[in-house]
């Protein structure tokens, strides 16, 4: 759940009318994904921006199509109501290209329904010489269209203009931007189908995500801001991430792309694995990729409740010889289904965060190695290795600047004996270790 005193906007449509064109218009970079294909956007999401001082909550929702028999189609209406009810003011987008639809119809009587301050958008005006349906919509009652093109950006800020003055109405109180900056950012990633939104959803205790046996039903990242405990947290549910190599058109492209742009920014991932299909490469594949960016984490081993004690111990000793080479990396037992283990995931996300901002004294460092220079030794091609001088620069995640008497930068199994007494001695939990070398 987002901060309750951040004004919220939710734009609501028919599928294909321009809201994710016109997000990323306003958030002014690409945000949410864009794709022909409709019931692309199918979960609501938040996304913060600000227009002349003022900061509020964008929520994106999926085209309502109340006649489409698409076994998702309920689901997405569901989470764009949720949206509707949750908003302080709605954008009712439509398509000034086309005639009043049915579906437009029936969106405004939602819509009226609300009580909510509607502001009328009119999308598609590409060139002003053209041809539209602008008038058409006056039957609605929500007055005359804002005319924009989200596409070329024509009067988007008119648009802006007439959201901020709604939210001063609304808000006479300039409303308080929310510090993101200290909230820790967690991501839930993994395969698609291994439970990843029906985590997310218990955790935050809200159905936010769409949760369908369907592979793929989550398209683009989800995040909510949470209290728990008095503490706050970003939890950010992601697509499914798969091994197959994609094109630039193809849809799974994006939801990959975002993903990966998801756990860049994460300070935490939670890597969900399914126990009935046990540990694959593609598993692997986004440990290495958490460690080739900082990113401290966990593997979840979910679905504990499908399958028995045996094959549970034989998944775990397999998974330990699969991450032999990040013996740091914590693991649970979950079955998110059924919220079993969700105080855990708390518990470890809680001792991740503290690990990746821990700061090891100087003193303490130099203190180790030098015991360490005197009781065993390394060598390298008969010279003995000795560290002249090594500090943690920085933390989140942590860098240690090493100097030592010769080049170790290629010299693996160094670093490695450098980073095991460090862990053995300072911890870093589940967080991956960087060193910049010097000689």
């Amino acid at each position: 759940m987002v901060e309750v005193n951040i004004p919220k906007v939710a734009i609501v449509g028919r599928p294909n009318v321009g809201k994710s064109t016109l997000i990323n218009r306003i958030c002014k970079k690409r945000e949410a994904i864009v794709h022909h294909l409709p019931m692309i956007t199918r979960d609501r999401k938040y996304y913060a921006t600000d227009w002349n001082g003022v900061s509020f909550y964008i929520l994106d929702t999926g085209g309502i199509d109340l006649k489409s028999k698409e076994k998702l189609s309920l689901q997405i209406y569901l989470q764009a109501k949720k949206a509707i009810d949750e908003a302080d003011i709605i954008i009712f987008l439509v398509d000034v290209t086309d005639p009043v639809s049915p579906l437009d119809t029936e969106i405004a009587d939602i819509l009226r329904k609300s009580n909510k301050p509607i502001i009328l958008v009119g999308n598609k005006w590409d060139n002003p010489e053209g041809s539209y349906y602008t008038e058409d919509f006056l039957k609605f009652g929500f007055g005359y269209p804002v005319k924009v093109s989200a596409m070329h950006g024509i009067n988007t800020g008119d648009l802006l203009d007439e959201i901020v003055l709604n939210i001063n109405k609304i808000f006479p109180e300039k409303s308080e931007v929310l510090n993101e900056s200290n909230i820790p950012n967690i991501s839930i990633i993994g395969k698609p189908n291994v439970g990843k939104s029906t985590l997310f959803n218990s955790i935050i205790q809200e159905e936010r995500a769409i949760v369908d046996e369907i592979e793929g039903t989550t398209r683009d990242s989800i995040d909510s801001i949470v209290s728990i405990d008095e503490k706050q947290y970003k939890f950010i549910d992601t697509a499914g991430m798969k091994k197959k190599k994609f094109r630039a058109e193809d849809l799974e492209y994006y939801s990959n792309i975002r993903t990966i742009n998801s756990i860049k920014m994460s300070d935490i991932c939670l890597i969900i694995i399914d126990s009935t299909m046990g540990v694959t490469r593609q598993d692997i594949k986004i440990v290495h990729t958490c460690i080739e960016n900082g990113i401290s984490m966990c593997v979840v081993l979910n679905k504990i409740d499908l399958i028995d004690e045996k094959k549970l111990e034989k998944l775990i000793d397999r998974l330990d010889y699969k991450l032999d080479f990040a013996a740091y990396i914590p693991f649970l037992k979950i079955s998110a289904l059924n919220k079993n283990g969700i105080e855990e995931v708390i518990e470890i996300i809680d001792i991740l965060n503290e690990e990746r901002n821990k700061k090891v004294p100087e003193n303490k460092l130099m203190k180790l190695f030098k015991e360490l220079g005197s009781e065993s030794a390394v060598y390298w091609k008969g010279k003995k290795f000795r560290i002249k001088f090594i500090k943690q620069v920085k933390k989140s995640p942590p860098i240690f600047y090493i100097f030592s008497n010769m080049n170790i930068k290629k010299k693996k199994n160094i670093k490695k004996f450098i980073e095991n007494n460090i862990r053995k001695e300072f911890g870093f939990i589940g967080t991956p270790i960087i060193f910049r070398v010097k000689y």
